[in-house]
């Protein structure tokens, strides 16, 4: 093939990451005479959606929009769980997400049409795949019910249940689980992360495709797999980067706008540091401070949790001011890789997943390796509290990496047990004295019903597809 014409149909592919339901794009990449290369040209394309979210703000808008993150000026609606369908940031991230899906869709459908592809190809399409369920957990995690796209297509596509979609991931992470390549970096999809991330689907997936049962057992796998391990210092992970934690990331570069790191971190950090001299400002350089952290999460370290929470947050007070901020993403330069998923993550589902009491012992596990003591079957933890101690733990293991807001929606939905325990996450309430909670955070603001665990499908969206109605209860 010419260099200008596979140039174009690149510039063409990235060029969906534009369009989405509102106006679906009307042509798509498509040339019998494609070559292997080729295809890999277009498979960075597809890497390319995953970790080129505008500034990086889709990697934590959820943790914003949950108890972890606060926000100082710009998303305050989402900040404090008011949204409404009217609200141009929600239309921008519906966009961004199916955008990318369709670059993964397009692509996808062109290894699909051969008729004997290659292992290469094969592996290909596993990696695209896998990318695409990623891109559709957040959209579900976001608005729940969502159009089910598999092709580029014009077609008016109304909503599928969410439990469709969920079985759509776990098919693409079958798919991926088998045909795979083998893991090599962690920036590239690989037969093992998508075993982590059908351990993770089949963990915390709605209705019919939800198997605790299966998702403990195929961490379990990845955990004794042998390549990947608990880091010996939680700092290994994010400072100095020599852990073998991650399965999966999306990779940013030197000089990359794809890390939100540079919005999460303290505006003090100079100024400290000419105070108190060089490195007394700690783990973190200099950052915009767009999201702090919220102070329920501040407080939700255990105290002798002192590893992970140094090497998590920070506050520093200087001349009057107060920060409070997260530093797992510490580059002034952009160059922090954003974790998709860790072998952490997998200790904690086979812990949910084999339940009360089998999973206490990989939940003590991470623990052990954290600095924490382990908990006591019975004592410490019993069956009553073993969900609100497995939250607990994924709230400070994984912080900031785009898990809090659809735990909480999952918590609150498992039985009125959680639906009570996020409750009494969220900020006071009109006519309660403050410190009667705990653990109330500064601005989650959940219904009694849960309506706004959801989003609003954006009305741009719904404007030009009418199919998209009704939309979510509340909006």
């Amino acid at each position: 093939m010419k260099l200008h014409k596979l140039l174009a149909m690149i510039s063409l592919l990235l060029g969906l990451s534009a369009c989405e339901l509102d106006f679906a794009p009307t042509a798509a990449v498509a040339d019998s005479n494609l070559t292997e290369d080729d295809y890999q040209y277009l498979l960075v394309g597809v890497y390319n959606g995953a970790q080129s979210f505008s500034m990086g703000i889709l990697y934590v808008i959820d943790d914003v929009a949950s108890d972890n993150l606060n926000c100082r000026s710009w998303y305050p609606q989402v900040d404090q769980n008011n949204l409404t369908s009217n609200i141009s940031n929600v239309n921008s991230w519906w966009e961004q997400l199916y955008g990318r899906v369709q670059r993964a869709n397009n692509l996808i459908s062109l290894l699909e049409s051969k008729e004997s592809p290659t292992t290469r190809e094969m592996q290909m399409m596993a990696e695209a795949r896998v990318i695409r369920a990623w891109l559709y957990m957040r959209i579900v995690g976001f608005w729940g019910d969502a159009p089910y796209l598999t092709k580029v297509t014009n077609d008016l596509v109304p909503r599928s249940p969410e439990a469709d979609i969920w079985n759509l991931i776990k098919e693409d992470c079958e798919y991926a689980m088998n045909n795979g390549p083998e893991f090599s970096i962690p920036g590239q999809v690989s037969n093992i992360s998508a075993k982590a991330m059908l351990a993770r689907t089949l963990l915390i997936a709605q209705g019919y495709v939800q198997d605790k049962a299966e998702a403990a057992k195929l961490a379990i796998e990845v955990i004794n797999d042998g390549r990947f391990n608990l880091a010996n210092d939680y700092a290994d992970i994010w400072h100095t980067k020599t852990s073998s934690e991650f399965l999966l990331q999306w990779t940013n570069i030197s000089g990359n706008s794809g890390s939100p790191g540079w919005f999460l971190r303290s505006n003090l950090v100079n100024n400290y540091e000419s105070f108190y001299g060089a490195g007394s400002a700690g783990y973190g350089e200099l950052g915009r401070y767009e999201f702090p952290i919220d102070q329920s999460m501040m407080n939700a370290f255990e105290p002798e949790d002192v590893q992970r929470k140094s090497a998590s947050v920070r506050h520093l007070s200087l001349n009057g001011s107060d920060t409070y901020d997260c530093v797992k993403l510490p580059s002034y330069d952009g160059a922090d890789s954003w974790p998709v998923a860790r072998i952490a993550e997998m200790y904690l589902v086979a812990a949910e997943g084999l339940g009360y009491p089998a999973g206490v012992n990989y939940l003590n596990l991470l623990r052990e390796k954290r600095g924490l003591s382990a908990l006591v079957a019975g004592e410490d933890i019993t069956a009553d509290n073993f969900i609100e101690k497995i939250m607990q733990e994924r709230r400070v293991e994984l912080l900031c990496e785009g898990h809090r807001w659809y735990d909480l929606r999952r918590w609150f939905n498992m039985d009125e047990a959680g639906r009570q325990a996020v409750l009494d996450l969220r900020c006071y309430q009109a006519g309660e004295v403050a410190g009667s909670r705990p653990h109330a955070s500064e601005k989650l603001n959940i219904a009694d019903d849960g309506y706004n665990l959801l989003w609003p499908v954006p009305a741009v969206a719904i404007e030009n597809n009418p199919n998209l109605l009704p939309n979510n209860t509340g909006y």
